[in-house]
C-alpha cells in the first residue's frame, strides 16, 4: 500500500456543532481512503461538546490524531502544533464552519495522485448557512488550472489568507525553505502566511481550481481586530516575505486596497461582516499611509453619511479598465 498522501487539518474552538457537521462529512467522503489520508484535529481547550464529537468521529477514523491542548494557546498556534504533527506530502487546514462539496475529498485524492503541485488552491462557495455537503452548486469534476506565479497572485490575490483554500506541499515548503520557521508570524491572525507565502515565491508549479468545491461560511468570523489584520498586519507580512516592489505583492496589494479593504469598510458601517470589535480604521489602514488617494477614496467610504458613503463605493466598484485609468492617474500601481 502507498504511503499517506495528505493530512486533513481541523483547527476547532467550542463551534462543536459545526465541527460534527464537518466531520461527519469528512467520514462519509473518507471511506475507501484508509492509508491515503491521515486527519488531525486541534481542538483548543474547548468547553462545549467538542470532545464528544471527536470521539464519534475516533469510530469511524481511529487513525485520526486528536490534539486536545490543556489550555486554549490561540488560534495561529493551534494552527501550528498541528501542522507540526504532518508527515505527509501534502497538508490542508479547513475551518470548523467550512464544508467539502460531496465527493471532493476522495477527488481530490485522485488529483493529487496524478497531478504535482506545490500550491492547490480550492475556490469555495459562500453561503450564510451550511445545512450539508449537497447545498449549492453540486461538484463535479475538478476544473484545474495551472498558473505561473504572478498569474496565481492575480487570480486569488488576497484569499492566499484563506487558510481552508490552501492544499500545501509539506516536503516542497521545507524543501525550499530550509530552516524555515513557521510561526514567523505568529499574533498576526495571518500564521498561516509563514509557510504559504515563502511557498508561493519559491514554488514553480501553482494550481487553481476554477468551479467551487468548498462551502464557506459567511459572516461567522469574529474575535480580532478586522482592519489591523488586513490593514497593518497583511501588506507587512507582504512586504517581509515578497518584497515590497515584488509583482506579487503588487498585484495582492491592489486587490486589497481597492476592492477587499472597501468592501470590508462597507460591511462595516452595515452591520454585515461579523462580530470584529470596533477600530478606529483611518489609522489601521497603514496601507493607505500619506496616499492622497486614500483621501480621496477611502477617507470619503468612512466618513461620509452612509448614502453618501454608498455612492463612493459604488466609484471604486467600478469596472477594471475604468479602475487602471483611475489607478494611472493617480499613480497608486498598474496591476489589478
Amino acid at each position: 500500500m502507498a504511503d499517506p498522501l495528505l493530512t486533513i487539518i481541523v483547527p476547532t474552538y467550542n463551534r462543536a456543532r459545526c465541527l460534527s457537521l464537518l466531520l461527519r462529512t469528512l467520514a462519509h467522503q473518507l471511506k475507501g481512503l484508509h492509508g491515503r489520508v491521515e486527519v488531525t484535529i486541534g481542538d483548543n481547550a474547548s468547553t462545549d461538546e467538542t470532545p464528544d464529537v471527536t470521539h464519534t468521529f475516533l469510530q469511524e477514523w481511529p487513525s485520526a490524531k486528536i490534539l486536545r491542548h490543556s489550555t486554549n494557546v490561540g488560534a495561529d498556534e493551534n494552527f501550528c502544533r498541528c501542522v507540526d504533527q504532518v508527515t505527509t506530502r501534502y497538508f490542508w487546514i479547513i475551518g470548523d464552519d467550512d464544508l467539502p462539496k460531496c465527493g471532493v475529498v476522495p477527488a481530490l485524492i485522485s488529483l493529487l495522485e496524478r497531478h504535482d503541485a506545490d500550491i492547490l488552491y480550492l475556490n469555495s462557495e459562500w453561503r450564510p448557512v451550511i445545512l450539508n455537503a449537497a447545498d449549492g452548486e453540486p461538484f463535479t469534476k475538478f476544473n484545474v488550472q495551472t498558473l505561473g506565479r504572478d498569474a496565481f497572485a492575480r487570480a486569488i490575490n488576497v484569499w492566499v489568507t484563506f487558510i481552508s483554500g490552501m492544499v500545501v506541499n509539506r516536503e516542497r515548503l521545507y524543501a525550499l525553505n530550509p530552516g524555515l520557521d513557521i510561526r514567523r508570524f505568529a499574533g498576526t491572525c495571518l500564521v498561516q502566511l509563514g509557510w504559504v507565502l515563502p511557498l508561493l515565491m519559491s514554488g514553480s508549479v501553482f494550481k487553481i481550481c476554477r468551479k467551487p468545491c468548498l462551502l464557506a461560511t459567511s459572516e461567522n468570523t469574529g474575535g480580532y481586530s478586522l482592519f489591523k489584520v488586513f490593514g497593518s498586519n497583511f501588506p507587512a507580512i507582504l512586504d517581509a516575505v515578497c518584497g515590497p516592489n515584488s509583482r506579487v505583492n503588487l498585484v495582492i496589494s491592489i486587490q486589497l486596497r481597492w476592492v477587499y479593504i472597501p468592501r470590508l469598510i462597507k460591511g462595516t458601517r452595515f452591520g454585515k461582516i461579523g462580530a470584529f470589535p470596533v477600530e478606529d480604521i483611518s489609522n489601521s489602514l497603514v496601507v493607505f499611509k500619506g496616499s492622497l488617494a486614500y483621501y480621496l477614496g477611502m477617507w470619503p467610504l468612512i466618513r461620509l453619511p452612509r448614502q453618501l458613503a454608498l455612492m463612493v463605493y459604488a466609484l471604486l466598484m467600478l469596472p477594471t479598465l475604468t479602475k487602471r485609468l483611475i489607478f494611472k492617474w493617480f499613480g497608486v500601481g498598474g496591476a489589478i
